[in-house]
């Protein structure tokens, strides 16, 4: 059996959130008819095999921080074109949260591998990743394709997706803490707790969007879509996984 859903829905509990009937039906009956790669046990194995070379970890870092960043500026548009203001005011705290992430990504790498990353290419880094904040206003991209109200489509992506970087966040840390000099261990768990937690919430505010969504209109439509999503989702991680490829975000 899969542990997709019951990792995920044990996870939403845990953090306070209550039921969402049709929500976890339809993302068990989605990992039934497809059962996802990232919720396999071989698909840990294949990480930690690896993972276990110091100098892959600090790259998949570094790449998580590039993610991350492109993931906001993706978010950020979508909230800037989305006229329902609390939908508009939850994508918008998620895109703070991945730009927040984005920079936290090159901390754990100084932190676990000190002097990796060359001064002049951490500033390029820094300069290309968006410091956004709630308190700045929301503008469009205008050349994104993300430019545009956010729909279920992207609602079940968006959740599809951080199902899986929670799944790498905890197929990271033992490893990464394995990696890491003793004296930086507290100040990396310190970072990690709240990486989790937050990945943990936007599981959480786009599965309630996608349950209210699924009230509204059909049912049977928003778990057919959920279906599909997921099976494109697995054809891309397939395809990731055969490249050596474990994605964060």
């Amino acid at each position: 059996m899969n542990s997709i859903p019951e990792l995920t829905i044990g996870a939403l509990r845990k953090i306070g959130i209550p039921k969402l009937p049709f929500y976890e039906t339809a993302l068990t009956h989605a990992c039934e008819m497809s059962p996802p790669p990232f919720g396999e046990r071989l698909y840990g194995d294949q990480y930690r095999s690896i993972a276990i070379n110091p100098h892959w970890m600090a790259c998949s870092l570094v790449t998580s921080a590039e993610r991350e960043g492109d993931g906001a500026k993706r978010l950020w548009s979508l909230a800037a074109c989305t006229s329902d203001s609390k939908i508009a005011k939850e994508v918008k705290r998620h895109a703070v949260d991945e730009s927040r992430h984005a920079r936290w990504y090159l901390v754990l790498l100084d932190l676990a591998f000190p002097g990796a990353l060359d001064a002049s290419l951490r500033q390029d880094l820094e300069i290309l990743l968006p410091g956004l904040s709630l308190h700045m206003p929301l503008k469009a991209d205008e050349s994104s394709p993300f430019a545009h109200t956010v729909t279920v489509d992207d609602l079940i992506q968006m959740n599809i997706a951080e199902i899986r970087t929670r799944i790498h966040h905890l197929l990271q840390r033992p490893v990464l803490l394995a990696h890491a000099p003793p004296a930086a261990l507290g100040s990396i768990t310190s970072i990690l707790d709240p990486l989790l937690l937050d990945e943990t919430r936007h599981i959480a505010y786009t599965a309630a969007l996608i349950e209210k969504f699924a009230q509204l209109k059909n049912e049977q439509l928003v778990q057919d879509l959920m279906n599909e999503r997921l099976q494109d989702f697995n054809d891309i991680t397939n395809a990731e996984l055969a490249q050596g490829i474990f994605e964060s975000a």
